[in-house]
């Protein structure tokens, strides 16, 4: 019997191997292992030094990876060729521009050098579910956070400092003593000066007055008795009367109904936590001297 590669069971391997080398990730692999062997052959290993320029496997794999991403095709051997060539055309240039020292006061690679460090040291940072009772302390130290918004439904005279100019005050006062004795709600339109703001808020939210109004604002409103006008108080539009008819103070939430939130946050505590340990060590062994700061 022939040992040749006639019998149905070689045919069919045949066939796979060519269908095989057809594949392009299979076809970058090969150029790739080979291009690298051709390296080694020419750069033997025991002649490394400063001087020797070493492309990798795992290089020649993401330059590959990189091009099959941009252009959805392996490359070819000239190709790949090409950008090991460009490859150590680059890692010459890096190297020759840190003999010279162009990289010591370079603020963008100095920047770029930082965040490479801070990416690499973050990326030692393990997760870990926070347990029930180190949410809890974080929960207890950090509640004023987590409390709600205020919510106001108020009333608004406004007085234009600029038209009213010294009378202002005066002005504010004579109008505040005549809404606080009249009974029923007293219609606010013409009264004041004009202004681009409604006369009744309604259901409005701490936070929300705050982005408008002003915090001072908002902060002396929150702090004022029901069905009462007061004022004038300032606001980052100008002066106002103001009076409240309804405030429903915020509160800290129960923690199971922000249990997603708080893990969150702690989980984001942890790793600026940890961000800023790692800094310190890296750190400790250096001497730092700073200039004396002078009050100007």
């Amino acid at each position: 019997m022939g040992t040749g590669l006639s019998c149905p069971k070689d045919m069919r391997l045949i066939r796979r191997f060519r269908v095989l080398v057809r594949e392009p990730v299979l076809q970058f692999l090969l150029i790739g292992t080979s291009l690298f062997m051709l390296h080694a052959v020419q750069n033997p290993s025991g002649s490394s030094s400063n001087l020797d320029i070493e492309i990798s496997r795992n290089q020649v794999a993401g330059i590959v990876d990189q091009f099959f991403r941009t252009w959805r095709r392996a490359p070819t051997k000239e190709e790949l060729q090409s950008l090991i060539d460009d490859q150590v055309r680059t890692e010459v240039y890096v190297r020759e521009a840190m003999k010279l020292g162009l990289d010591r006061n370079d603020t963008i690679v100095r920047r770029r050098l930082r965040q490479k460090m801070e990416f690499l040291s973050e990326s030692q940072f393990s997760i870990k579910d926070p347990t029930d009772a180190e949410l809890l302390e974080f929960f207890d130290r950090h509640a004023n956070r987590y409390l709600t918004d205020s919510i106001i439904t108020f009333q608004q005279v406004f007085f234009n400092e600029e038209r009213r100019g010294k009378n202002l005050s005066s002005d504010a006062d004579v109008l505040r003593l005549q809404l606080n004795s009249q009974t029923g709600e007293p219609d606010l339109s013409g009264l004041g000066d004009p202004i681009d703001l409604a006369s009744h808020w309604t259901g409005s939210s701490s936070s929300d007055l705050v982005a408008l109004f002003g915090s001072s604002f908002t902060d002396v409103l929150l702090k004022q008795p029901l069905e009462r006008w007061i004022g004038p108080i300032n606001s980052a539009f100008g002066t106002h009367l103001v009076r409240i008819d309804s405030l429903v103070e915020g509160s800290i939430p129960a923690m199971e109904t922000i249990r997603d939130q708080l893990t969150r946050d702690w989980l984001l505590a942890q790793r600026v936590e940890f961000k800023e340990s790692t800094y310190q060590r890296l750190l400790r062994p250096y001497s730092v001297i700073k200039p004396q700061l002078t009050t100007p």
